[in-house]
């Protein structure tokens, strides 16, 4: 039974993200993680765990 609650709660954690991604502010920016949050957690997970691989497109 508590799986099946520790499903759920992830589930609609999920979910949630999904519609703030979708969801937009007046700069046509997700309210959640914009260009620049994005920036600063990239610079943080550096910091943190040293060299990152990311693509070169």
């Amino acid at each position: 039974m508590m799986e099946l609650i520790v499903l759920l709660i992830a589930f609609l954690g999920i979910q949630s993200y999904v519609v703030l991604q979708i969801v937009r502010n007046k700069r046509n920016e997700p309210l959640i993680f914009n260009r620049t949050q994005k920036f600063y957690i990239h610079q943080w997970m550096l910091k943190q765990f040293g060299s990152i691989h990311t693509r070169k497109d």
